[in-house]
């Protein structure tokens, strides 16, 4: 039994390494590079983050590409162009002079990452696990974390010794070995491609599994993914508003050095894999309600611990709590999702609510950056985050409730 089902957690090797280059290079790593954009070009804090709200808006556009595509074409395929896509936005980064430059330089990256991020990760999970759905999840999507711990002090590393463009050009190698190798030869689109059934599935020898779900067509109009859309922006926008500002927030506003900053941003990555994985079990032990809670709860304690760090243990303590909370930006989506829709048109679905993930990620940094550009202090930011995390929890509660028994249905079911 055991040799039966180890490839299953070799699809969640796969999503961990590319959400390690989607998020832990694309978008982790962006704390540092904005830094040494704004010193060497005269960028504002908001005008810096224009350059990953480009990425973000073109990898939304790219999420409802690549659900598309996945439905249509093998997967393999589209993810290896995908990789291929993302390493060359890396380069063009190295040699960007102008806001302009590097925004267009992102929007090659955002096109890229869509196809070897969220969506594909989470078809993939969805696909391969009935069972430990949470935790296989969990794994996973902590490649974006693990990444990002790494990638960060390599990144510091090679800024401090030969520059930033430098640093570009060290992640598209870095991309390079461990993308194309995990596209071509690890990623299968189907447990069936290897003789084997989803984890807590398995199934007659020769018997094929009818995917079981609502149809995309039947599930915009329901009340369910209008609640869902409006929670992947609200988590987004909290998170990320809060996350590509930490180098900017310890730097700017509380006086401290940049390796001070990277210290801190490392500390969140760092609890974000246990608080990814630990999330993933929270919803597979207690169910979707009770990790809603659970996230508000630890938001709002790293808000009100951010507010106040101006010493190093409240500092410690703003990033073990935001590590834990913001590990629902990757988790929390495709999992309720997941659970909601079923398998059927799972990748386009969520290629749908990836949109609004998208413009959160993009429009959250953004505000954040203008509040304080405009008042020298995030905090009128950061007392709207904590407003919208309280409200998240019910809106999170309520599209579960209105979607029960949607991941069960069949072509012939009617919505009720």
């Amino acid at each position: 039994m055991k040799k039966r089902l180890t490839y299953h957690w070799m699809i969640v090797l796969a999503c961990f390494l590319m959400m390690a280059v989607s998020i832990g290079m694309g978008v982790n790593c962006f704390n540092l590079f904005a830094v040494e954009l704004m010193a060497e070009f005269n960028f504002t804090a908001g005008s810096v983050q224009i350059i990953m709200m480009v990425a973000v808006l073109v990898s939304v556009v790219g999420a409802v590409l690549v659900g598309k595509l996945l439905a249509k074409f093998p997967m393999r395929p589209v993810l290896t162009v995908s990789a291929v896509i993302t390493i060359a936005g890396f380069v063009l980064y190295s040699r960007c002079n102008s806001l302009l430059t590097f925004c267009l330089a992102s929007a090659v990256t955002g096109i890229g990452s869509a196809g070897i991020g969220i969506v594909p990760c989470g078809s993939l999970l969805n696909i391969w696990f009935v069972d430990k759905k949470g935790l296989a999840t969990g794994i996973g999507f902590s490649g974006s974390v693990v990444g990002g711990l790494v990638f960060v002090q390599i990144v510091n590393a090679v800024i401090a010794s030969s520059g930033w463009r430098t640093a570009y050009v060290a992640l598209a190698g870095i991309a390079a070995v461990l993308l194309l190798p995990t596209t071509l030869f690890i990623v299968r689109a189907h447990p069936n491609q290897k003789g084997l059934s989803p984890l807590g599935a398995e199934l007659a020898a020769g018997q094929q599994m009818k995917p079981l779900g609502i149809s995309v067509s039947k599930y915009i109009k329901t009340g369910s993914f209008w609640l869902l859309a409006v929670s992947a922006f609200t988590i987004s926008f909290i998170n990320i508003g809060i996350q590509n500002n930490i180098s900017i927030y310890f730097t700017k506003v509380l006086g401290k050095d940049m390796g001070f900053a990277a210290n801190i941003f490392s500390l969140v990555m760092l609890v974000q894999i246990f608080g990814k994985i630990l999330l993933g079990a929270i919803y597979d032990k207690k169910g979707i309600r009770f990790g809603a809670v659970y996230c508000t709860v630890m938001y709002l304690i790293a808000v009100i611990a951010i507010m106040w760090a101006t010493n190093l243990v409240i500092a410690i303590v703003f990033a073990v709590f935001f590590g834990l909370v913001s590990a629902m930006n990757t988790i929390t989506p495709p999992y309720v999702t997941a659970q909601i829709v079923g398998v059927r048109d799972y990748p386009t679905i969520f290629g749908l609510l990836s949109i609004f993930t998208g413009i959160g990620m993009a429009v959250g940094p953004i505000v954040a950056g203008q509040v304080f550009d405009a008042t020298g202090s995030f905090n009128g930011a950061l007392y709207v985050f904590m407003g919208l995390a309280l409200i998240l929890t019910l809106i999170i509660s309520l599209a579960s409730k209105k979607g029960e028994g949607f991941s069960v249905m069949d072509e012939n079911s009617a919505v009720t």
